[in-house]
């Protein structure tokens, strides 16, 4: 399979175009439902009373850590539609 696709890409510019422009189709939506998933869980800690005794400290340190992993992922995706965007010089 890893042939197939190495001479279907090999075999020109026009195709390995076609290639990354469905890559950053798929990393645009990846992105885009990241940036949902960081809002729900921003809107989530927003709604945390902080001052409350029945709070669970657990549920806001897991809630946290959720919001901040998928802003870590969204950098790292930002960053590769960039490069792939830069590297194929605008062609989409």
């Amino acid at each position: 399979m890893l042939k197939l696709f190495h001479y279907i890409l090999s075999t020109g510019r026009k195709r390995r175009c076609f290639a990354v422009s469905a890559a950053l189709w798929l990393l645009r939506s990846v992105r885009d439902a990241e940036k949902d998933e960081a809002c729900r869980y921003s809107d989530k800690l927003d709604g945390f009373d902080l001052h409350s005794e029945n709070i669970s400290r657990l549920d806001y340190a897991e809630t946290e850590d959720a919001y901040l992993n998928c802003e870590d992922s969204l950098g790292f995706l930002e960053s590769a539609i960039e490069d792939l965007e830069f590297a194929y010089e605008g062609r989409f």
